[in-house]
């Protein structure tokens, strides 16, 4: 199987927070307890969050909270949306700035994709006309997981003046050789492949034919017993061309995001601080 996992997109929002705090006295007159400080939930009520047109590929489904520049757009799972709402990492992000979540075509609440092989172009065009559409425009800061890599990369390449920071989480270098023998169960036309995606294209492209990325700060984040546990520096063909080329070992597997997010939180708002 491919290890080209589909992925992309956080966008961001500054959320404010309320507390609750005790007056008065007691019977004896000395303060009482403050009151346990409580919070609003940063990720209770989205700024964005509906379905929008995104060419050929339908309606695709978005969700942001909150405002700020840049936008973090992140990716990764099998619905964007339901996969990263929850996240501790998004939870984090939203106090900085604005995090948009997305499902791709095919995938959670957005329309099914259309009936063809798709290639990079297709997944990158899909979400910049949803961004489009949406109405949040760039700087965006992109963070991809795995294949996601794949879908934020060539995003940045293809629309360099949009994007202003990258950060890929545990992306193994594309793969050349790859087969259709490989991967015959995703298959472009297999109902496991929703998305309509030929695998070995886009790996071949990864690999051989990746667009050159403007001079911006990349940070690679390396899962420790990821899929490039033999050989992490095969990540490190990512950071080429970067401004502030950057890459992270951190302890956990493939998907670190859920391994160590304190870890990958760190890095992206180490990113942000660059670009912000």
């Amino acid at each position: 199987m491919a290890r080209y996992i589909l992925a992309t997109v956080l966008s961001a929002m500054a959320m404010t927070s309320a507390t609750l705090v005790g007056c008065g006295t007691t019977d004896e007159g000395s303060p009482p307890p403050s009151a346990t400080p409580t919070s609003a939930d940063p990720l209770a009520t989205p700024s964005v969050d509906g379905r929008f047109p995104a060419g050929a590929a339908g309606l695709l489904a978005l969700r942001c909270w909150g405002a700020g520049s840049p936008t973090v757009v992140f990716g990764g799972g099998e619905s964007g949306i339901r996969d990263w709402s929850g996240s501790s990492i998004t939870r984090g992000l939203v106090s900085r700035t604005r995090v948009c979540l997305y499902d791709r075509a095919g995938t959670g609440l957005s329309d099914p994709a259309p009936n063809r092989k798709r290639l990079l172009d297709d997944v990158v065009r899909d979400l910049h006309d949803l961004l489009t559409a949406a109405h949040i425009a760039p700087p965006y800061l992109l963070v991809g997981q795995s294949g996601g890599g794949f879908d934020v990369y060539h995003y940045t390449g293809r629309y360099p003046g949009d994007v202003v920071g990258l950060v890929l989480l545990d992306v193994p270098a594309g793969q050349a050789t790859m087969s259709a023998a490989d991967v015959a169960e995703l298959a472009w036309d297999n109902p496991g492949n929703p998305e309509h995606v030929d695998y070995v294209a886009v790996e071949r492209q990864m690999a051989l034919h990746r667009l050159p990325i403007p001079a911006i700060p990349v940070t690679v984040v390396t899962a420790k017993e990821g899929q490039s546990a033999a050989r992490p520096d095969e990540q490190r063909v990512w950071l080429k061309g970067s401004s502030h080329p950057a890459q992270v070992v951190l302890e956990g597997g493939h998907n670190i995001d859920q391994d160590d997010p304190a870890g990958v939180l760190a890095e992206i708002e180490k990113v942000l601080a660059l670009v912000s």
